[in-house]
């Protein structure tokens, strides 16, 4: 199943319920949430449970991420689930990104985005949008939810897993191409301020604030949920996709970004489209 929604004004609210409704359960706290996410702080958010300490924690350069309910940690835009931290993407030597700051000055006809497909192998006669490489670790009818709200002060990513293996971290990422037959169709990760050497490895611009981060870490019935939120938006036709990798993300010098191999993919137009 796909649901796709389209918002303005007064329907914005349902939107938001529709939203809700569909990642019911999904673990994800409540509190805190930052004015410039453009996120109700009292609480109208996909799964509607706090974390079990009821509150939200600072993260340096002022971002905040939660705990989910079950315990483990979601990738919130702060850190992936391994716990490290990334140098603030502000670090940057080339200072401002003009192309970002154009970016975020576009108009959004498409402030809510939701989809949910079902994972299928690659050599489908008819490629799905949800694709598997590693019938193993992705098996085939697992299930994959990818929700975005997106407004002029920034932009959040929920993304919601089921039947995948239990126990076990993915790091995801959101991607800047569609997905394909083969797992580096997808492209690279999605970065706000875009590292001029590629592939990116770089801490300054390979960080869970300038790039979009939703490591999951999934319960012993193979579910699992993550956010993130930036106070920043896609470049109109900038991201495509949500990759999920094999292990967690993670964030030293010349490996920050990495994950290990491509394991799934699931198209989305998370840009606009």
């Amino acid at each position: 199943m796909r649901v796709r929604m389209r918002t303005a004004g007064a329907a914005g609210a349902a939107a938001a319920t529709a939203v809700a409704a569909l990642l019911a359960g999904s673990g994800t706290s409540t509190a805190g949430e930052r004015a410039a996410d453009g996120v109700p702080s009292h609480g109208a958010y996909p799964g509607g449970r706090a974390g079990p300490d009821g509150a939200a924690h600072a993260a340096p350069g002022g971002a905040v991420f939660r705990r989910a309910a079950d315990g483990t940690h979601g990738t919130h835009g702060t850190h992936g689930t391994d716990g490290g931290h990334g140098p603030h993407a502000a670090d940057s030597p080339h200072g401002t990104d003009r192309t970002a700051q154009a970016a975020d000055r576009q108009p959004f006809q498409q402030p809510f985005l939701v989809r949910e497909d079902q994972f299928s192998p690659a050599n489908a006669f008819i490629r799905p949008d949800a694709v598997t490489y590693d019938l193993a670790r992705v098996p085939a009818g697992s299930g994959i939810t990818v929700a975005r709200r997106a407004t002029r002060h920034g932009t959040t990513v929920w993304l919601r897993v089921r039947g995948l293996l239990p126990h076990r971290t993915y790091g995801a990422h959101v991607h800047t191409r569609p997905c394909g037959g083969r797992p580096g169709d997808a492209g690279p990760h999605y970065q706000h301020r875009r590292d001029p050497r590629q592939p990116s490895t770089d801490p300054r611009y390979a960080n869970p604030r300038n790039e979009v981060w939703l490591d999951v870490t999934t319960d012993s019935a193979g579910r699992g949920s993550a956010v993130s939120r930036h106070g920043w938006t896609f470049r109109p036709g900038g991201a495509g996709s949500v990759v999920l990798h094999e292990r967690a993300t993670r964030t030293g010098q010349g490996h920050a970004g990495e994950a290990g191999a491509r394991l799934g993919c699931f198209t989305v137009p998370l840009s606009g489209g």
